[in-house]
């Protein structure tokens, strides 16, 4: 067993912003609001060593952290959230009973992101560009179809990218829509035909390697990210249709795209001609995307699907593991963002401690001592929950149990802070052997 390392004074974590579980619960009649969201701070977070760094045999630069303990505070806090009555996202109907019921139980910081936009005269150009084609496709039957078809979610893709951060931050990401947007200008102009059209989809971005299909298809990622996410938050089933709808319009757009032999991986390359007979040649239908294939975009966010790729259905729309790992990590950035936007409680309902142990933690330090890397294991954190009471307590559990947000947020602030601690050799955490270990 591991003893406490005396030499090792405790790093202390910054305290967490309100971490959201649910919306529209129950709540006790002492709260003075009939229902409201929950969420879920900490604070006081400090983490301990038991026993010293040990350098770890055959891999140099290397040491092992025996055990750390995680300790700190939290806050189990609501606010008022009413039940809508009307479909504020749609047309103003009566919502169903079902969706004005109070939600029972079933049994670090986003980077600051300033905006670049190009200047008017560059999207007066775009929008231009794109009015032409637009008219050209209305002129023709399948072109019709195509822009009927997906322009019936238009709404909701606005409303996404207004009300997702996330979304925003990531689709401007290096800039690369930007310079593909240029691209794609330069390459749509009715007026070149024949040999002096050249292939839209043929381009490489010459700043991030990243080539015309690959950002494309990552784009679509990032938009069904952002559904997806709203979608695993949405009470009403309203809400869940809306998104659900968007979703499967975007999902027929790819595979329309994938029929023309592009996609992510694959490049076909296609000049504006050849894409508008690709339109007119299109059977005009595409496979609706099944009620599994909606819970895998939900589930891949919101940490909850661990089906491999194999194991799915092979009419299913296939996703490259590097994109599963973008649905996870979007998931991520999302709920961090939100926790950091939404407003502040107004009311506590428990406050207690929280404890995690984590056992043989790795720490790899470049010889420079310029970058460091932290292994850690899962964490398992605990907490004194044991006054929750009520459909708010069981509710509070419950998503504590499933969400895996709250646990990994808390993991990468402690590996962040022990690769702080490695760098600058801080006492009981630096490698061993630096004369403060």
């Amino acid at each position: 067993m591991s003893t406490p390392n005396p030499e090792a004074r405790p790093l202390h974590l910054a305290d967490t912003p309100g971490y959201p579980l649910a919306r529209t619960v129950e709540l006790p009649d002492t709260v003075g609001h009939p229902t409201g969201s929950l969420s879920i701070r900490f604070g006081a977070l400090q983490v301990s060593a038991e026993g010293r760094p040990e350098a770890v045999a055959g891999q140099e630069h290397t040491y092992r952290l025996p055990a750390l303990v995680l300790t700190g505070r939290y806050a189990l806090d609501t606010r008022p959230d009413e039940i809508r009555d009307l479909d504020t996202a749609g047309d103003l109907r009566p919502l169903s009973e079902e969706a004005r019921r109070p939600t029972l139980p079933a049994a670090s910081r986003a980077a600051a992101v300033t905006p670049d936009p190009p200047d008017e005269e560059t999207l007066r150009k775009w929008r231009d560009r794109a009015d032409t084609h637009r008219d050209k496709l209305m002129r023709t039957e399948k072109g019709q179809q195509l822009l009927i078809t997906y322009g019936q979610n238009n709404e909701t893709f606005y409303g996404i990218f207004d009300s997702s951060s996330t979304l925003r931050k990531n689709w401007r990401r290096n800039g690369v829509t930007r310079r593909m947007s240029e691209h794609t200008y330069t390459n749509t102009d009715l007026g070149a035909t024949g040999d002096g059209a050249n292939a839209v989809n043929d381009w490489t971005d010459p700043d991030q390697g990243t080539t015309y299909n690959s950002h494309a298809f990552i784009q679509y990622v990032n938009v069904t990210s952002a559904l997806s996410f709203e979608m695993g938050f949405a009470t009403a089933p309203e809400d869940q249709s809306t998104y659900g709808d968007a979703l499967d319009a975007a999902q027929k757009f790819a595979t329309a795209v994938n029929d023309t032999g592009n996609s992510g991986e694959q490049t076909t390359p296609l000049t504006h001609e050849q894409i508008y007979t690709s339109i007119e040649q299109h059977p005009g239908e595409v496979r609706a995307t099944t009620p599994g294939e909606l819970d895998r975009y939900v589930g891949l966010v919101h940490g909850t699907y661990s089906a491999a790729p194999e194991d799915e259905p092979d009419e299913w729309f296939p996703l490259s593991e590097e994109h599963r790992e973008r649905y996870r990590r979007f998931g991520k950035e999302a709920y961090e963002a939100r926790a950091q936007e939404q407003p502040a409680a107004t009311h506590t309902l428990h406050r207690g401690d929280c404890h995690a142990r984590l056992d043989g933690v790795l720490i790899t330090v470049d010889p420079a001592q310029a970058a460091a890397t932290v292994t850690l294991p899962p964490l398992a954190l605990h907490i004194d929950d044991a006054d929750w009471r009520g459909p708010v307590g069981e509710l509070a559990r419950e998503r504590l149990r499933t969400m895996r947000f709250v646990q990994e947020l808390l993991r990468d602030a402690v590996a962040e802070t022990l690769r702080h601690a490695a760098l600058t050799g801080i006492a009981g955490f630096g490698p061993p052997g630096d004369g403060r270990s």
